[in-house]
């Protein structure tokens, strides 16, 4: 019996595996995937659907399934307004601001726009950052379902992130975009599915929703309008809302895996829907994965599994209670792995791709003046998606010694996301932003940045930096416990309700982590413009690379854009020229 349960625990993991490559396979050897287009837009021949379940699936990763709930396990619910609030703001200024641009220009590489806009520096530079951030940010999404895995089976925690890395890079290589973006829906399936069994499973097991919402209401974990504006306090209404808006705008608005697959969609108004239903499904998702930190704070309320000593870390808190609550129905718990590693795999095979054409459009092509045919730079593509991927597998080793999964991974996308939010938003909405000032914006604010996360991340790592987190209790565990001691804040000093700090950290280092992305933003946009009015530069912005409610501004006779039944017409009054700012005027 007990054999029998091992082989229903494998099965929906081995079953996820087996049609990602099945799919890759397909699209390898039956598909066209010859050409640039095919491999990075899918000949744009793609449909609504799996565009938004692969961007669902692609920002979904074990961070996501993991980190949350242990996140409102430890600090309560503020953290889940970014799926209500955020929703509203995130989408309106993606398909006002950014999404129009990128979509009209149809760019292979967002980074192509940079060169237009202001230089090929610029454009060079900002897609070495954002490289560097993907293979830095890649080895987090593997290494937490891959722990997730060993908890569950006991193997090893190396041997099981090679074995999903190796998957991904194959289905990713093989067959291009679109075997990414049906991999990517197929995964999100698997994803959605576990997570909606648990959540079943857990509601039932403490006898219904109603008790899951008391026991969290006194235990002081339900809280959404936490309204201090104080910005050291870890997570409030306004760290959160704000902070995430700009995480969020750095992902949806110009990150170019998302625009690729925007593009890739044959009408605007397609690609306009694709990203409305992907930040509803994003909402849901954070809501549903918030629950399920409500549920095992419901179940573990009398006796803290790290302090009972039956875990170490918080990493491993979602496995443990699936495991606990789906003990006696053999394959859920294999089947929420399977959706762990299904949402690292949606992660990582998108980031892979985007990766693979981003250096090949702005580094071979435009750095290197490399010509080569189609199916040369297919082959290219494919072999930076193999490096990369190997070279993400390499840096979990150096993952695994860090701590805390959300603000970890949030930690070291914002050393990047602000200062190419930043660059991006003076091309598009400051027609008087010149490459001077773009290049000094971006440089100062990934040394700010740099030097703020680092910082923090070094004192935390040095116990030197410390967050209080929600109460917890014992008082319901068995007599024969050996206890945890609790989190000692001895020799620190507290700064606020939420932190505490050794005298030698900076204060600029307790800000909250929320804030990162903001910091870097602003700090990015007011050097730019400061540097750009100082020294102007004589330019001639084609009105083609300005959001249209400020072409329309600048250029009132330029055109009259209306997008009717998916499809952009124009009215010109005016021709321009559209003109790389590689050629001095």
């Amino acid at each position: 019996m007990e054999n029998m349960n091992w082989v229903a625990e494998y099965a929906a993991f081995v079953i996820m595996l087996g049609l990602s490559v099945v799919i890759g396979l397909y699209y390898g050897c039956f598909s066209k995937q010859n050409t640039v287009s095919d491999y990075l837009l899918g000949g744009k021949h793609m449909s609504v659907f799996p565009i938004t379940m692969s961007l669902i699936a692609s920002h979904i990763s074990g961070i996501t399934l993991l980190g949350v709930p242990s996140e409102i396990y430890s600090n309560g619910t503020q953290y889940l307004i970014v799926g209500v609030v955020n929703n509203i703001i995130v989408i309106m200024m993606v398909i006002y601001i950014y999404l129009p641009v990128f979509y009209d220009l149809q760019l292979t590489s967002v980074y192509e726009y940079l060169g237009l806009r202001f230089n090929s520096n610029i454009r060079g530079f900002s897609s070495l950052m954002f490289a560097i951030n993907l293979i830095l940010y890649i080895p987090v999404v593997i290494y937490i379902p891959a722990l997730a895995f060993n908890q569950v089976t006991g193997l090893d925690v190396h041997l099981i992130t090679v074995i999903i890395c190796v998957i991904c890079i194959f289905y990713t290589t093989i067959g291009g975009l679109k075997a990414v973006v049906w991999t990517d829906a197929i995964q999100s399936i698997f994803t959605a599915v576990s997570i909606i069994i648990v959540i079943i499973l857990g509601v039932i097991q403490i006898g219904g929703i109603g008790n899951m919402i008391r026991a969290n209401q006194e235990g002081d974990r339900i809280e959404f309008f936490k309204m201090n504006p104080d910005p050291f306090l870890r997570h409030t209404f306004w760290t959160v809302t704000i902070g995430t808006t700009f995480q969020w705008l750095t992902s949806l608005g110009i990150h170019p895996g998302a625009v690729q697959r925007f593009v890739a969609l044959p009408t605007y108004g397609k690609a306009r829907k694709a990203a409305i239903f992907f930040v509803f499904g994003m909402g849901v998702v954070k809501i549903m994965t918030g629950a399920i930190g409500m549920l095992i704070y419901a179940k573990y309320k009398d006796c803290d599994p790290i302090l009972a000593n039956h875990i170490d870390n918080d990493r491993k808190l979602v496995p443990y209670y699936v495991m606990d609550v789906a003990a006696k129905f053999p394959g859920i718990t294999g089947l929420f792995v399977s959706g762990i590693v299904s949402a690292a795999l949606s992660t990582m095979s998108a980031q892979i791709n985007t990766v693979s054409g981003t250096i090949y459009e702005d580094f071979i092509v435009k750095m290197m003046g490399i010509k080569v045919s189609d199916l040369t730079a297919s082959i290219i593509m494919k072999s930076i998606a193999v490096i990369s991927g190997f070279i993400c597998v390499i840096l979990v080793f150096v993952v695994e010694k860090l701590n805390g999964i959300l603000q970890m991974a949030i930690s070291l996308a914002s050393v990047t996301n602000g200062a190419l939010l930043a660059v991006f938003t003076l091309g598009v909405c400051f027609p008087w932003a010149n490459s001077r000032g773009a290049m000094w914006g971006m440089l100062t604010s990934l040394a700010v940045m740099t030097w703020i996360v680092s910082g923090a991340q070094y004192a935390i790592y040095n116990k030197e930096l410390k967050f209080v987190e929600k109460a917890v209790s014992i008082s319901g565990c068995p007599a024969n416990t050996t206890f945890n001691n609790h989190t000692d804040f001895s020799g620190l000093n507290r700064l606020n309700e939420d932190v505490y700090a050794s005298p030698d950290v900076l204060l600029i280092y307790t800000i909250s982590y929320m804030h990162y992305s903001t910091i870097g933003t602003l700090v990015g946009i007011i050097v730019g413009l400061a540097v750009s009015l100082l020294f102007p530069e004589e330019q001639n912005v084609d009105p083609k690379l300005l959001t249209p409610f400020i072409r329309n501004f600048v250029h009132p006779k330029y055109m009259t854009e209306t997008v009717q039944n998916g499809r952009t017409t124009h009215n010109k009054t005016e021709t321009y020229e559209l003109v790389s700012q590689d050629t001095k005027l």
